[in-house]
């Protein structure tokens, strides 16, 4: 198939702003094989399904990607799906420190297998899959359930959050299994346009807090319209009003900015699931404390923003790690010290509730917080329903994970995960009952 062919089967589309995600990109249909209309992105993301992305590449490029890693540079590759073949895609490896940087000790990898990203439109300008620029294929090597990302986005989701959509998938490269993976929508202009009522042409950032004093730490965080000369001032108008409100005008402030019931949903889904690594996770590491592990969107016409979660791979942990291992106080401890404490390789760490806009929702939207996890205890988050969609999942997973030949973990040890995160849940269930 020539490129050309590839571009139209697979929905290549024009953006004002070339490779970024300014412009107005491709819609999210393709055209099929048969002529007919691809189901867009939905598809690629059916939960109900495992699909398998069959990539192809030079093994001297494999074997550089693989001495690499670190290094996340993309080589070419062609992408085998459901019979058809898309060329000349990004492929790289992807993490952050703990699930790239920790997979390489002393020299060595550690890591059975490693997160991939493609992008379509690395070397094909305009080239999309099934209306994507991006896709996210974890490993989910930091949990043995393999379920922590299905069940936390659509917790999310189906709380009125918007979150990424997520779907199992069978790797292989140059005609070897890498296995089972989860298939997760990048957080990108794609995103924005398909979820935000106003268009989805507004900014998007990157694990940047509204606690700065001027535009160009939120500018360098920027994930879209980089190259359409940007502004951040209404990232920096937010920080600044949150500043000036104090606790008298904290709830107006952040009801004006945000839609607060979205906001005190997703703190609500967060705890429950424990998403300890996310926005409640505050490093000092030889400069300011910093959290990360989520993305905000800006309105391109109103002055909103939302709050998107990103990386759940460290959720639905026990005990805790954060506040067991590293005795780093909860959220909603708003009597903590807020001198950093040692917690790991180095790393220090600061309690949750010294961040103002941490610390306030603590104090003043805690009754608010609570009604939403009830929501949720009563609801998606009960114990029976939590049972019920773990054991969808081991369903429709399971031979998957017998077939996994890269993986060290055996089925057994995995069907033993399986019953511990049932037990999990009804610690977290616990913990948050606790407080309320």
């Amino acid at each position: 198939m020539t490129l050309a062919v590839a571009s139209a089967l697979w929905g290549c589309g024009g953006s004002s702003s070339g490779d970024g995600d300014g412009g107005v990109g491709a819609t999210d249909a393709a055209v099929g094989s048969d002529g007919g209309a691809n189901p867009g992105a939905a598809f690629v993301f059916d939960e109900s399904q495992i699909r398998t992305y069959e990539l192809s590449l030079p093994d001297a490029d494999w074997d550089q990607l693989n001495e690499n890693a670190v290094a996340e540079q993309y080589v070419s590759a062609t992408l085998t799906y459901e019979g058809q073949t898309i060329e000349n895609i990004g492929m790289r490896f992807k993490g952050s420190f703990g699930s790239l940087y920790f997979c390489f000790q002393g020299g060595q990898r550690v890591c059975d297998k490693l997160n991939l990203k493609l992008k379509f439109n690395e070397y094909v300008p305009g080239q999309r899959f099934y209306g994507l620029k991006r896709i996210n294929l974890h490993a989910m090597e930091a949990e043995p359930s393999k379920m922590h990302d299905a069940i936390g986005y659509k917790l999310f989701r189906d709380k009125g959050v918007y979150a990424p959509r997520m779907a199992y998938a069978r790797i292989v490269v140059n005609g070897e299994s890498l296995g089972l993976y989860a298939a997760i929508e990048a957080i990108d202009g794609q995103f924005t346009r398909a979820n935000f009522p106003e268009g989805g042409e507004g900014n998007l950032y990157k694990e940047i807090w509204p606690e700065h004093t001027s535009e160009a730490p939120y500018i360098a965080a920027l994930k879209t319209n980089e190259d359409e000369n940007p502004s951040a001032d209404k990232m920096l108008r937010f920080a600044n009003d949150l500043t000036a409100a104090g606790d008298d005008g904290f709830i107006a402030t952040l009801s004006a900015w945000t839609d607060l019931e979205k906001f005190v949903d997703y703190m609500a889904v967060a705890r429950l699931i424990d998403h300890w690594d996310g926005i409640v996770g505050w490093y000092c590491s030889g400069g300011p404390c910093y959290n990360h592990n989520y993305y905000w969107y800006e309105s391109s016409t109103d002055d909103k923003i939302w709050l998107v979660p990103w990386d759940l791979d460290h959720t639905f942990e026990n005990p805790s790690p954060i506040r067991t291992f590293f005795g780093m106080p909860d959220w909603d401890d708003t009597e903590a010290d807020c001198n950093p404490i040692p917690i790991f390789a180095g790393i220090m760490g600061r309690a949750p509730s010294c961040d103002p806009l941490i610390g306030r929702m603590a104090r003043l939207l805690f009754d608010d917080y609570a009604a939403a996890s009830t929501e949720l205890l009563n609801g998606a988050f009960s114990q029976a329903a939590m049972d019920a969609r773990i054991d969808a999942l081991a369903e429709l997973i399971e031979a998957e994970v017998a077939a996994d030949t890269l993986s060290t973990q055996t089925v057994e040890e995995w069907r033993e995960a399986v019953i511990q995160l049932k037990a999990t849940v009804a610690a977290k269930r616990q913990h948050v009952l606790d407080k309320l």
